[in-house]
């Protein structure tokens, strides 16, 4: 019997320890991607903040350039929200790309090719199988029920 069809199907089916070990080598550097990216954000927005409070304190405090400095930090905040959103649609759609591809649906096979099956052989492949009782009647034992005389 020819097996190794069926190993590789069954390897590629399960797939194997080094499968599952990068599996968890790719979600560990995934939790840490998102925690450098929480971090640079956490940064870049205390940098904004401040960027903020020096633009209301030097320029609309100090009374020097008031109408350029509303605009700098309309500017400051509405680019801010602006990439926040772009960060959270883009989020969203790698979620919905990943739900997609570990849905419960099998993955799509590739197509094996099939030979024209339409056509009729003219030679039969089937090889009759031997029945469990075929010739082995002749080396049973049976008793002779006839007297000799």
């Amino acid at each position: 019997m020819n097996l190794e069809q069926t190993a590789v199907t069954l390897q590629e089916q399960f797939g194997s320890a080094e499968g599952a070990s990068s599996k968890a080598i790719d979600r560990f550097f995934e939790n840490l991607g998102k925690f450098a990216f929480g971090g640079f954000g956490a940064v870049v927005a205390i940098g904004i903040g401040f960027l903020l409070y020096t633009i209301f304190v030097q320029m609309l405090l100090g009374g020097t350039r008031i109408a350029f400095g509303v605009f700098l930090m309309l500017f400051i905040v509405f680019a801010s929200l602006s990439l926040v959103y772009v960060i959270y649609n883009e989020s969203k759609k790698d979620n919905k790309t990943k739900r997609a591809g570990s849905s419960s649906e099998p993955a799509p096979t590739p197509e094996l090719f099939a030979p024209d099956t339409g056509k009729f052989l003219n030679e039969s492949t089937h090889m009759p199988i031997p029945s469990v009782i075929e010739d082995t009647t002749d080396l049973l034992k049976v008793d002779s029920k006839t007297r000799r005389l």
